[in-house]
């Protein structure tokens, strides 16, 4: 596998243990990494935030806004 290839599975795998330890606290999260974000928000102004924050760079990077690499 091509070391690109192995970085984003890697990150993608990184969101997920974290999405999992999120929901074992029902915790409000955002994290973010080269290759892969996660977030799961009910409310919390920080996280919604740094989503935001987030969002608005991905639009600066052309980035496509609606992938969800949970589907792939």
């Amino acid at each position: 596998m091509e070391e690109k290839e192995e970085q984003l599975r890697k990150a993608r795998q990184f969101c997920s243990e974290v999405r999992l330890l999120a929901q074992k606290y029902n915790l409000p999260f955002f994290v973010v990494t080269e290759g892969a974000s996660a977030t799961n928000n009910d409310g919390c102004e920080a996280v919604k935030r740094a989503r935001n924050h987030h969002i608005e760079w991905e639009k600066e990077q052309n980035l496509n806004l609606d992938e969800d690499w949970l589907e792939t």
